[in-house]
């Protein structure tokens, strides 16, 4: 049977533990940054559109059953 260590196990994180200067963080942040595949102009505007319509459509459709139950409930509840 496998016996339990004695010593405590410390757990490092991956950077190899400790704690990071400004400096070095804002250097870090700034190297994964450049790692990343920005979205061109042309993809962002078209993405942008899409979000905007959807927008629009989900507002119009949430308003328009936003009076359907109000115009039920009118003539359920108060009978006009």
């Amino acid at each position: 049977m496998a016996r339990a260590s004695s010593r405590a196990q410390r757990i490092l994180a991956p950077s190899g533990g400790g704690r990071t200067t400004p400096t070095q963080f804002i250097r870090e942040t700034y190297e994964e940054l450049r790692k990343c595949v920005w979205p061109s102009r042309e993809e962002t505007a078209r993405l942008t559109m899409v979000v905007i319509v959807l927008a629009v459509a989900a507002g119009f459709f949430l308003g328009g059953l936003d009076r359907v139950f109000a115009e039920l409930f009118n003539r359920v509840i108060f009978g006009l």
